[in-house]
């Protein structure tokens, strides 16, 4: 059987990807009720695969972009502690479609100079690529397994999420490119 993200993406690609989904579920608008929120924090450092919990320190203040093939979709800035929350409500069927097709990242633009003068020399830009943290539907949750009974809800929460939920993402481990 196969792994838990790789039946919860495939399914996703399958209901949003190129207007497969009836246009009258909500996907065949440019936007939908689906939000997408991406939270996490920001790390001071440089190196590949950067853990935030193991990291030096956090890069409090840092400008957090979501970029979808090269493209800013939003923005947002660190506070004090590095931890940011990028909230698009009403996300749109090429944002839905870019995020579960594994197209975005979440890009830090300021310096790394900007929290620690040693890393003046530093040259790239922070970034992550995105993990799915979960989908909330405002209703409960059931059944986990990868038994035929999981697989359905699995399903369910998938198409009640893109059609009207909340899509929960975070960012992987940073690394200067």
């Amino acid at each position: 059987m196969a792994p838990k993200s790789l039946v919860l993406a495939a399914v996703l690609l399958v209901a949003v990807a190129a207007g497969q989904v009836p246009r009258c579920a909500g996907l065949g608008a440019s936007s939908t009720n689906a939000s997408v929120v991406i939270s996490g924090m920001v790390p001071c450092s440089t190196g590949n695969n950067v853990n935030v919990a193991t990291a030096p320190a956090p890069f409090p203040n840092a400008a957090v972009q979501l970029q979808c093939n090269g493209r800013a979709m939003a923005g947002t800035t660190a506070d004090g502690n590095g931890n940011f929350v990028i909230s698009m409500p009403g996300a749109s069927k090429y944002l839905l479609t870019a995020v579960m097709g594994n197209q975005c990242k979440v890009v830090v633009s300021t310096p790394l100079a900007a929290c620690d003068a040693s890393l003046a020399g530093a040259t790239g830009t922070l970034a992550s690529s995105l993990k799915l943290l979960g989908i909330s539907t405002g209703g409960s949750g059931g059944g986990g397994g990868l038994d035929l009974g999981g697989i359905i809800n699995i399903i369910v929460q998938i198409i009640n999420g893109v059609l009207g939920g909340i899509l929960m993402l975070a960012p992987q481990a940073f690394s200067l490119v």
